[in-house]
């Protein structure tokens, strides 16, 4: 007697009984959505303004280091800059509270819901602000920064995923990439506030601290204000406050059918939750299970290559970096770098859902590697001298340039590989994993630039990032796939399929030619 096994394919629903996972408007192009759908792209910008807050007290933190009155204040007598040790471990505090902020909240984004989660962040900023406002040795700006990170991390992990779950498909990359470009807005405000102080009163430190409460309150209106993510309510069965929560963003717009989009938000999870239970990946530990793991790894891939190439040195401890090097003005380079972040980021945000996501991401981080392999070479030389200090200044910009928008798109990343049932705990770990290795470099960066008596490699640290970064460049090739204008659904099947990771923009879905067949051709008015 021969048994018959059971298959995936026996078990996986055939064609004709395949659901609908892509929308009528899924069709639209890019811009022909950012016309229709204004009143979710007003909502959507206001949540990742948000982000300028993180990116304010960010730089803050980094820059204020150099302050002459933070210096006074918080460094061994005597010295004028700060011991890398210290340096150090609040940078190491700093990735650590990050880490921590983003596996601990992923429990309350999924059970709680995406708004709670956002409400439980802005507690903690406003704590790691009173912390700073307080602070009086370098203990207490260790457990402010600990507190920052955590704020920071929770944002990271928690907004991208919540304007990819609120955001139309097409406009997916632009608004994740928002929450970056006001990022940088935010680091731009506070360089410009400690350059202006170190002209007009060098030994005040605490006015650009107490200025963070300005921010942090319009925050908490505008998180209390949000509506919850229709995906994660259609997830939960709440298919009613989905459609309620639709037609708060969508109603009005032509051709918008909720129904349908209740349809594919429902099907979607339901063929996922199949699916996990035919291949057994469920549990706790599922985002590491089967394809899973892969998704998991591409997820977190590009936000660890910003590690590998060199962001520490020429981003987190700028500031320091440029002062060891002999910089007489270290507070107007990070201007610079700044601007240089924000131009990025305008055209990454502009960019990315035309062009795609992959592109934009390896192509950049290529760019990266050379730029520090540059600054280590600076690095043999008299970099003191006007001409060379000019052009250790000029890669340090096309490295940020480069790594800026790259980075912002590993965001998109994080939120859009995953599963829609594991997108919070996937968007959470492969984060958490990034900054895991961020926690080493925070740590290791200032002592390999100046930690007298063992290492002073100063500006030949660029050697060891080109380094590290060519490796994570040539992995990103290998296994970062394209997912601009894909539905969720789209994304499951491609996995599933184990179609090539490099091939994913040429392949046609079943759920695409499910959808047209349904839609009968028709297409959309402009």
């Amino acid at each position: 007697m021969v048994e018959r096994t059971t298959t995936n394919d026996d078990q996986m629903p055939t064609k004709d009984e395949n659901p609908l996972m892509r929308s009528k408007v899924d069709d639209l192009s890019v811009w022909q959505s950012a016309r229709k759908f204004k009143r979710v792209g007003f909502m959507a910008m206001a949540a990742a303004f948000c982000a300028a807050l993180d990116g304010y007290q960010i730089n803050l933190n980094g820059g204020i280091i150099a302050n002459k009155g933070f210096i006074k204040q918080f460094a061994t007598p005597g010295t004028k800059v700060i011991l890398g040790k210290y340096v150090s471990a609040w940078g190491g505090i700093q990735s650590a509270g990050q880490f921590i902020g983003q596996v601990l909240l992923q429990y309350a984004t999924e059970s709680l819901g995406r708004k709670p989660a956002l409400l439980i962040i802005w507690v903690v900023l406003v704590g790691s602000i009173f912390t700073e406002s307080f602070a009086s040795d370098w203990q207490d700006w260790l457990v402010a920064k600990l507190l920052s990170g955590m704020g920071v991390g929770m944002l990271q992990s928690t907004m991208p995923l919540y304007l990819s779950e609120i955001a139309p498909t097409q406009l997916r990359g632009f608004f994740i990439n928002a929450y970056s470009f006001w990022f940088i807005v935010g680091q731009l405000f506070a360089s410009v506030a400690l350059y202006r102080l170190k002209i007009t009163d060098p030994l005040n430190y605490k006015t650009p601290i107490y200025t963070q409460w300005a921010m942090v309150i319009p925050i908490g209106i505008v998180f209390v204000l949000l509506p919850e993510s229709p995906w994660w309510l259609a997830s939960k069965g709440k298919t009613e406050k989905a459609a309620k929560v639709l037609r708060l963003c969508n109603g009005g717009v032509e051709g918008y059918d909720i129904e349908e989009q209740i349809e594919v938000m429902t099907a979607t999870v339901r063929v996922e939750r199949m699916a996990a239970e035919i291949n057994k990946e469920v549990g706790r530990w599922s985002i590491f299970q089967g394809r899973n793991l892969l998704r998991f790894l591409i997820a977190g891939w590009p936000k660890i290559t910003q590690q590998f190439v060199g962001l520490t040195v020429f981003n987190t401890y700028a500031v320091y970096f440029f002062q060891y090097a002999g910089n007489k003005n270290p507070f107007l380079v990070t201007v610079i770098l700044s601007c240089c972040q924000l131009l990025s980021m305008i055209l990454t945000t502009t960019l990315t859902d035309a062009y795609g996501r992959r592109p934009l991401t390896v192509y950049p981080y290529a760019v990266t590697v050379v730029s520090v392999l540059c600054l280590g070479i600076i690095g043999c030389f008299d970099y003191t001298t006007k001409a060379l200090g000019s052009l250790l200044i000029f890669f340090a910009c096309l490295a940020t340039f480069s790594t800026t928008g790259a980075s912002a798109i590993g965001y998109a990343y994080s939120a859009e590989v995953a599963a829609q049932r594991l997108r919070a705990r996937t968007a959470a770990w492969s984060l958490a994993s990034s900054n895991l290795i961020g926690i080493m470099f925070s740590f290791c960066t200032p002592l390999m630039i100046n930690n007298p008596g063992v290492t002073t490699w100063g500006v030949k640290t660029g050697f060891f990032f080109a380094g590290t970064g060519a490796v994570a460049v040539l992995i990103a090739w290998f296994i970062l796939p394209e997912v601009a204008r894909r539905t969720p659904g789209e994304i499951d099947e491609l996995f599933e399929k184990k179609v090539n990771l490099r091939k994913f923009d040429k392949y046609v879905t079943e759920v695409q030619m499910r959808a047209d067949e349904l839609h009968g051709g028709e297409k959309m008015n402009n």
